[in-house]
């Protein structure tokens, strides 16, 4: 086993890209780049420099059929809805054979990866269904037992995740708040409501835009290759970053990402 690079971890990145853009293209599910993805391919025709992962959303009844029928020799579906001991609710597609070690605590839960989130309709009164799932994602991450902030001792950090669960109290078992989650998430069908989104995200309200920006899709460069992404990226990029093809300050042109890459050898 040895360890991986950024270049090395991206080039693997973008090769589970490519077979699961493969495989939707020959099963006919629709998929689109998005978030800080979506925004490189715009603004740099590639990574975001300073990024270092790969996200792309499904309409849930693509992202439902995905789960169910992606087979790969090279990649494992990660349904992480059923994973107790990580906060995230959503699916990873990773590559065998490699690991990805977690800064925190030391623990390798999947191999390098990309994200997939699902879109989900919205509710007319978006705000409130919106901060009720980041209010419920919240609980998820203060109960979860494996959740330590990089450079914080053990002890203290286990010290501080007893007091969290006596100060916020679940009645539920940690999955059971998992399910909640998506279950709320996915109450809304796409086709019954006026907005979607992928609020299972981290951009809370700005995830909510009009539901035809996910209707249509069409081929967007990235790096040396394309991919799918939403016809209207322009509302959608919108919607999450404002003046999106305006750059951070330097400041904040960091990564946000801890984990260690390594690979099989």
């Amino acid at each position: 086993m040895r360890k991986v690079g950024l270049e090395e971890m991206k080039r693997i990145q973008l090769e589970i890209l490519d077979d699961v853009d493969r495989f939707c293209r020959e099963t006919g599910l629709r998929y689109s780049l998005c978030g800080g993805t979506l925004l490189g391919a715009v603004r740099h025709k590639g990574y975001i420099p300073w990024d270092d992962d790969i996200d792309i959303l499904m309409p849930r009844e693509d992202y439902e059929t995905f789960i169910r029928t992606y087979r790969s020799d090279k990649n494992t579906v990660l349904d992480l809805r059923k994973e107790g001991t990580t906060v995230e609710v959503v699916v990873k597609v990773s590559r065998n054979g490699t690991w990805m070690t977690d800064q925190t605590l030391g623990r390798t839960l999947w191999g390098i990866n990309i994200d997939i989130f699902p879109v989900d309709g919205i509710p007319d009164d978006f705000g409130k269904h919106c901060d009720t799932i980041l209010a419920l994602r919240d609980k998820l991450s203060r109960i979860c037992p494996f959740y330590r902030v990089v450079g914080s001792r053990k002890w203290r950090w286990f010290l501080k995740y007893c007091l969290k669960r006596l100060v916020y109290f679940y009645p539920g078992t940690f999955l059971g708040l998992k399910r909640r989650i998506d279950t709320l998430a996915s109450s809304y069908a796409l086709s019954e409501c006026n907005l979607a989104g992928a609020v299972l995200g981290s951009y809370g309200r700005r995830e909510a835009v009009r539901k035809e920006v996910f209707l249509e899709y069409g081929d967007i460069p990235f790096e040396d290759r394309s991919y799918r992404a939403v016809l209207d990226y322009d509302q959608y990029l919108k919607s999450l970053y404002g003046d999106y093809m305006q750059p951070p300050p330097k400041e904040k042109q960091v990564s946000h990402h801890l984990y260690d890459a390594y690979i099989e050898e």
